[in-house]
């Protein structure tokens, strides 16, 4: 290390290849950072925990940045220090040189940007995910699991981490002090919240329960989750669904959904598996009964995955004669995946707002040729044509960040109201999907006409109002947390599956053959 001198490593210009160029500036923007510098030190740092460098050539294409932008005089020695022991360590070229310098730093951080995409792809461009998963791969303590026993997120205050604790003891003492005098008979772990079954000592005590879950969430020390009251399966009792520590959480995994499909092939019904219930059990639904849906929730909330979720549900139970999926996509990105289907309408995905309205313009021409059909054979609907011998399919209409749309081209939404108040006979049902849930892009007409909603995460209470007419959307906690709405029925939470890209991607090479 003879010939490194710290002045001169300040002194000069690095740079990365210009596939890692282009990585690092995109991640940059997605993790709302303020210089490449920031996204390059994180891709040094995650390509140092990778072991050896490959002795490929890497180019110099990228654009270079000052070392005092990439290191500081504080913290150089430390970086330097960790190259050359990685280089010694792991058998590598050693670094004796500036040039070797120079090379080790391009070729780490080309390594690292690339595996840090990587992680950013695989964490569904969702920002807690991805943290997540950097704090996972570091062998630092998660110093954000030290706050509080109860918190979404937290280490249990008594057990190890992954470790479910029993908090009846707590739970009993803290009603106490409410004043609630109860007796807790069992307890079920979900994937996320344990169930307490809960005996009302009195049941006038009933109404001051319901109105006493933010002074119980303060008194377990649950931080910004909330405890959830509901009615028990017995006389005088009552479910307390507590949230758990993140760390003890359980993922509901691809192969869940896989194994559900695989039970059930009615072709008369658009079956989507939403996930797992509080306690654990399947929970689904009919689109073609609703039959339309709204699917709403802030960024990061799990939206682009549940819809990943639904429109599998459906790959994996029907085919191209029963089932036609029609995409609208201004994002570009969530629905690419599946282009190549023989099941996808015009066989093309929309992404641009013309194509959007010539889609849905489209759309509404086949139902009123489908509407005439009916009528020259006698029938109300598509499935008395089918059992007329009619091969008529359903059409599932996705569209993402339907609010989008409607700000950029009135006429949109005059489609999708049309489509939503007299598509269900003819067998073509609406999933809308919104980050933006207010009266401006959900509007009342088309409101009224989409009885089936799901509801994630959402920043205030009035959007919860929008979406399912009534408040606690709010208190979700995220990555796929979710109330379902049907009509005529109260919400139930349910838990999505974590549909990474590979599962969809192995599943539509599967379809495609």
């Amino acid at each position: 290390m003879s010939d490194l001198d710290v002045q001169q490593v300040l002194s000069l210009r690095y740079r990365t290849s210009g596939e890692a160029d282009r990585y690092t500036d995109q991640l940059r923007q997605h993790l709302g950072l303020d210089t490449k510098a920031q996204v390059a030190r994180l891709a040094i740092g995650r390509s140092l925990a990778l072991g050896k460098l490959n002795d490929g050539q890497i180019d110099s294409k990228g654009q270079d940045i000052p070392a005092v932008s990439l290191f500081s005089p504080e913290n150089i020695g430390a970086w330097v220090g960790l190259l050359v022991s990685h280089a010694l360590s792991t058998g590598g070229p050693h670094i004796d040189s500036m040039d070797a310098l120079r090379v080790a730093i391009r070729s780490h951080w080309h390594r690292g940007a690339l595996a840090l995409w990587a992680d950013w792809t695989n964490s569904e461009q969702d920002y807690d995910r991805f943290i997540e998963t950097l704090v996972r791969r570091s062998d630092m303590p998660d110093f954000a699991q030290v706050k509080s026993a109860g918190q979404a997120g937290d280490e249990p205050e008594n057990g190890k981490a992954g470790e479910v604790v029993d908090v009846s003891a707590q739970l009993v003492k803290a009603l106490e002090e409410l004043g609630i005098r109860v007796q807790v008979k069992d307890s079920i772990q979900g994937p996320r919240l344990t169930r307490y079954r809960v005996l009302l000592m009195n049941l006038a005590d009933l109404g001051k329960l319901n109105r006493s879950t933010s002074q119980l969430g303060l008194a377990l020390n649950l931080g910004s989750s909330a405890a959830t009251v509901s009615n028990g399966d017995e006389p005088k009792t009552v479910f307390i669904d507590l949230p758990r520590p993140r760390n003890t959480w359980r993922q509901v995994e691809f192969l869940r959904l896989r194994d559900w499909a695989s039970s059930g092939h009615d072709l008369n019904q658009l079956a989507l598996y939403a996930g797992v219930s509080v306690t654990g059990e399947d929970v689904s639904f009919d689109l073609a009964a609703l039959p339309h849906l709204l699917v709403a929730g802030t960024t990061g909330s799990g939206k682009s995955v549940c819809l990943h979720s639904f429109i599998l549900s459906l790959l994996l139970r029907h085919r191209p004669e029963t089932l036609q999926l029609a995409l609208i996509d201004p994002k570009q990105v969530e629905f690419s995946a599946y282009a190549r289907l023989p099941l996808i309408y015009r066989g093309e995905i929309a992404t641009e707002v013309p194509q959007a309205r010539e889609m849905l313009t489209e759309l509404v021409t086949e139902m009123d040729a489908r509407y005439a059909l009916f009528s020259r054979l006698g029938v109300a609907n598509i499935a008395e044509a089918r059992q007329k011998g009619q091969p008529i399919p359903f059409i599932v209409v996705f569209i993402e960040e339907m609010a989008d749309l409607v700000m950029r081209d009135e006429a949109i939404e005059q489609l999708i109201e049309r489509l939503a108040q007299k598509a269900r006979a003819a067998g073509i049902h609406l999933v809308l999907a919104t980050q933006r849930p207010d009266s401006v892009t959900f509007s009342g007409l088309i409101r009224s006409n989409i009885p089936g909603r799901v509801a994630l995460t959402v920043q205030k209470g009035s959007e919860s109002n929008i979406i399912l007419d009534e408040r606690g959307a709010e208190d979700l906690l995220g990555i796929g947390d979710m109330l379902i709405r049907m009509p005529g029925g109260s919400p139930q939470r349910a838990h999505g599956v974590f549909v990474r890209q590979q599962d969809i991607s192995q599943t539509v090479s599967a379809l495609s053959r």
